[in-house]
């Protein structure tokens, strides 16, 4: 079992900064390859129980999404930080999750928190020393960010942050409406209406801001 204060996460560069070796592409291709032979259950149990595949896979199975969502927040810059941030809280707060909700719906109301704390300047950001290969996670490589999509995240993050991340969880990540409610602690009308809102909003930003 591995202390939770002595995990390090292994979380990639974001787009732009030193890439990966060989190595380290080939160890990332066969950690995806085994994340999907795991359950939520399983995810779950295992990392209650500190067991470090089983964070291996968690971080594996949800770093793309969160980091998607992190740049439509706060830029590339800040994206890796915050998810950087959101997996070490999330580490810490596993024996307090009950289970009720979705990992990726929990996840992603712990990197609105950690948003939050930047956004209000309470959290220094400092990433953790990275000592050992012993000691790290396993994450996969950050997603690339398309030219074309990345002019309309552009737009999306001129919205307001309530809308801009209901946006993205409907069109890019594909949740339900239940699903965003949940993630966001809002009534499934209140994501309705945010949708609508960011769909008008965004249409015109596209119609009026040039590229």
């Amino acid at each position: 079992m591995i202390p939770q204060e002595e995990l390090v996460l292994d979380v990639p560069l974001p787009p732009g900064r030193s890439p990966a070796s060989a190595t380290q592409v080939q160890s990332r291709t066969e950690t995806m390859e085994a994340v999907a032979s795991w359950t939520q259950e399983q995810l779950v149990e295992g990392c209650r129980a500190g067991r470090r595949e089983a964070f291996d896979a968690l971080v594996a199975r949800h770093y793309d999404r969160l980091y998607r969502l992190a740049y439509t927040m706060a830029g590339p810059e800040a994206a890796h930080d915050l998810v950087q941030e959101t997996f070490l809280a999330a580490v810490k707060s596993f024996v307090r999750f009950r289970g009720d909700a979705q990992l990726a719906t929990w996840l992603i109301s712990i990197l609105r928190n950690q948003h939050s704390l930047y956004l209000r300047g309470q959290k220094k950001w400092k990433l953790a020393p990275l000592e050992g290969e012993g000691d790290r996670l396993a994450a996969p490589e950050p997603p690339r960010v398309e030219r074309t999509v990345r002019e309309v995240l552009d737009r999306v993050k001129q919205l307001p942050d309530g809308l801009r991340l209901t946006l993205v969880l409907f069109y890019v990540d594909g949740l339900k409406y239940s699903e965003i409610a949940q993630a966001m602690e809002c009534p499934l009308g209140t994501v309705r209406s945010r949708l609508f809102e960011a769909r008008e909003r965004l249409k015109k930003l596209m119609e009026t801001t040039p590229p």
